[in-house]
């Protein structure tokens, strides 16, 4: 087994924003809730000693009874912080996209 696999290789991201997607909870064939969120961030970050404006719309998911349990709590326009890791998935076309797996999601 690899290094990584083994868990020493750093996978993480923690990203806060605004939901621009009502929130829709979905189950897997083996009966696993899944709630999918669309997450936009829009900050200046400084880069190179230069202020830049930053935009970025990402997937996430969370999945398990938390998934649940959120499905009820969040709406359109709510402000989140999600922390998580990140997981290559491809559409049915093969398209390939990035979605942020939440492990911790809270309401700012």
């Amino acid at each position: 087994m690899s290094a990584t696999a083994q868990g020493t290789a750093i996978n993480q991201l923690v990203i806060r924003g605004s939901l621009v997607k009502a929130p829709r909870l979905t189950r897997s064939p083996a009966g696993i809730p899944h709630l999918l969120l669309a997450i936009e961030h829009r900050s200046l970050q400084m880069e190179a000693g230069l202020t830049r404006q930053c935009y970025v719309r990402i997937q996430a998911v969370v999945s398990g009874e938390e998934a649940e349990l959120w499905s009820t709590k969040l709406t359109l326009g709510h402000e989140i912080e999600v922390s998580g890791f990140l997981q290559r998935h491809e559409n049915a076309k093969g398209v390939p996209r990035l979605i942020l797996h939440a492990q911790k999601l809270i309401q700012v």
